[in-house]
C-alpha cells in the first residue's frame, strides 16, 4: 500500500497542485493507495506515527518540502517496515538535490512506483534540553538557523514562491540577517577526542547530505550512508568578506577560505556561551545553548533516483 502524506501549503500552495497531478496519474493507473493532508505544524508527524503503527509493510511518500520530510522522518514507529520516498514541492529540496532524487513530479512518481534502485541512508539526530529531534539533510545553530527563523515567519516568502522566485527570499533574509549578526564563543567537542573552542563563531551546521540552504554545498563530502555526519563552522569574518564567501558555497568552493573549518565525526556536542537560534532540516528549534549530535543506528530505506 502507498501512504502519501500532503503537505498543501509547501511552496505556498504548490503542495496541493502537484498532488492533483500525482492524483489524476495514480487513477489512471488504478493504483491502491491512501493520502492524508497536512493541516500545521507537526501534523505530518502525528499522521505517520499513526500510519506506521499499523501491522505490515507500508511504502510512506512525502509530497512536500525538506521539512515536510523532517516531520514524516520523526513520526515513524518502526524504520524496518517502511520504504520512504519522496515527491519534492519545496523550496530548497536539498534532500532531492544531494540524494539524485527526481523533480519532476510525474518522473517523481513514476520512479516510485517502478523502482529499481533502493538506498538506506543514515538519519542524524538532535539532543537539546528534554527533545530529540531526527534530521535527514542537517542541523545547525547561529546565522543559518537565524535565516530559518524569519523564512517561517516572512510574508515576502509567500508572494515570491507565488512566482517562482522562493529562493530569492533566502538570499534576502541572509542579508537581513547578516545586519544583525553577532559572533559568539562556541565550545565543540568531537568523539570524545576533538575539543576545541571558536571564539566568535557565526554558525556550525552538522551536514547528513552535501547541500542545504536551497543549493549551498557546505559539507561537499558528506555522505548519508556512511555513519558519519559531516560540520563546517564559519568564524573570524567580518560580514563583508561572509557575504561574499556565501555565494561560492553553491559551488562547494568555499572551502579553502581562511574562518571556514570542515571535518567529519560520529558524535558531536555543541555549547553556547548565549543561547542561540537552532534548526533541523530548515524547521525552527528555538534557541539553545547545547546540542548533542549523533547518527540514530536505525536507516532509512528510501527509493533512490536511477
Amino acid at each position: 500500500m502507498y501512504y502519501f502524506i500532503v503537505n498543501p501549503s509547501s511552496r505556498s500552495g504548490r503542495g496541493r497542485r502537484v498532488w492533483q497531478q500525482v492524483e489524476e496519474e495514480l487513477e489512471r493507473l488504478s493504483m491502491e493507495y491512501r493520502v492524508f493532508f497536512t493541516s500545521g505544524p507537526s501534523h505530518a508527524t502525528t499522521l505517520a506515527a499513526d500510519i506506521t503503527r499499523r501491522p505490515g509493510r507500508h511504502t510512506l511518500v512525502a509530497v512536500g518540502g525538506d521539512g515536510t520530510i523532517n516531520e514524516v522522518i520523526n513520526g515513524i514507529r518502526d524504520f524496518e517496515r517502511i520504504t520512504f520516498a519522496y515527491i519534492p514541492t519545496g523550496s530548497s529540496n536539498d534532500f532531492a538535490r544531494s540524494l539524485g532524487l527526481p523533480w519532476e513530479p510525474l518522473a517523481a512518481l513514476h520512479n516510485i512506483l517502478h523502482p529499481t534502485y533502493y538506498r538506506r541512508i543514515d538519519l542524524g539526530q538532535m539532543e537539546y534540553g528534554n527533545k530529540t529531534r531526527l534530521f535527514a539533510v542537517s542541523c545547525g545553530m547561529g546565522f543559518d538557523a537565524a535565516v530559518c527563523r524569519e523564512a517561517f515567519r516572512s510574508r515576502i516568502k509567500h508572494v515570491l514562491n507565488r512566482v517562482g522566485l522562493g529562493k530569492l527570499t533566502y538570499v534576502g533574509i541572509a542579508l537581513h540577517q547578516m545586519l544583525l549578526l553577532k559572533a559568539h564563543p562556541i565550545h565543540m567537542t568531537v568523539d570524545s577526542s576533538l575539543k576545541k573552542t571558536f571564539p566568535k563563531t557565526f554558525f556550525i551546521s552538522v551536514l547528513n547530505c552535501p547541500y542545504e540552504g536551497g543549493g549551498l554545498k557546505l559539507c561537499p563530502k558528506a555522505s548519508p550512508s556512511d555513519k558519519r555526519l559531516d560540520f563546517c563552522v564559519v568564524e573570524r569574518m567580518n560580514k563583508l568578506f561572509l557575504s561574499l564567501m556565501l555565494p561560492t558555497a553553491y559551488f562547494g568552493r568555499h572551502t579553502h577560505f581562511r574562518g571556514i573549518h570542515i571535518d567529519t565525526g560520529t558524535v558531536i556536542h555543541l555549547k553556547s556561551s548565549a543561547p542561540l537560534p537552532v534548526h533541523a532540516d530548515g524547521e525552527y528549534c528555538q534557541a539553545q545553548t547545547s546540542l548533542s549530535i549523533c547518527c540514530i543506528p536505525e536507516k532509512l530505506k528510501i527509493i533512490a533516483g536511477k
